[in-house]
């Protein structure tokens, strides 16, 4: 016969063994390594994010400021047939800066503009181009 426990004893449940210390200043570090990597692909992200939002900001500004410019072309030059002089002194009357050198066009603000004067019958068109870092903007306008 196999002697058997006595009833009155308790048996003892098993403890789980404790780590040593070093096993757990590993884990520990482990972990930590693990939070600063996430911290800096989250850092790395929205610095991105940033820059490419910026960029699309400055091009919007851009275009912004080449259509007020083209606007302003087209006044200048209406003001030039109004007054019926020649105020920028390019020769033409209505035109604004008409020749070919861009390089000389007036600025309206960070913009560029000129604008050029053409009359078929009783119809005079304006057309003004203005630029302003990357973006280009036409207005035309139809006088009768």
């Amino acid at each position: 016969m196999t002697p058997h426990p006595s009833p009155s004893v308790p048996r003892r449940p098993a403890q789980p063994r404790p780590c040593p210390p070093r096993s757990r200043r590993a884990t520990v570090a482990i972990a930590v390594m693990i939070l600063v990597a996430v911290a800096e692909l989250a850092v790395v992200s929205i610095v991105t994010r940033t820059g490419r939002d910026q960029g699309l900001t400055n091009r919007r500004i851009e275009t912004v400021q080449s259509f007020y410019a083209s606007e302003a072309g087209i006044n200048m030059a209406m003001r030039e047939m109004w007054q019926n002089t020649d105020e920028d002194g390019d020769g033409t009357i209505g035109g604004i800066n008409s020749g070919t050198n861009r390089a000389t066009d007036p600025a309206v603000g960070t913009a560029r503009v000129y604008v050029t004067r053409t009359n078929s019958g009783s119809t005079m068109t304006l057309n003004s181009f203005a630029r302003c870092g990357q973006a280009v903007n036409r207005a035309q306008s139809n006088l009768r």
